[in-house]
């Protein structure tokens, strides 16, 4: 049986600008959305729940690149 889920409610953080820093996180970090490559790629079937923890992790990620290059 499969589990229904809502993810229709938390839109995609990409902004179209796929980007990686070596320096930055071992570059497993995109530098455009901030978010790391298994969250990219698992995203379209991570629950609401899920989603909305990897966008307060991207911007946690951005704010620490933010200071770490600003």
């Amino acid at each position: 049986m499969s589990k229904s889920r809502d993810n229709s409610t938390v839109s995609s953080p990409c902004v179209k600008v796929c980007k990686y820093d070596k320096n930055f996180m071992d570059g497993m970090v995109c530098i455009g959305c901030f978010r790391e490559q298994y969250e990219i790629t698992s995203w379209t079937s991570m629950s609401t729940n899920q989603k909305k923890e990897v966008i307060e992790d991207s911007k946690e990620r951005k704010i620490k690149f933010n200071r770490k290059y600003a």
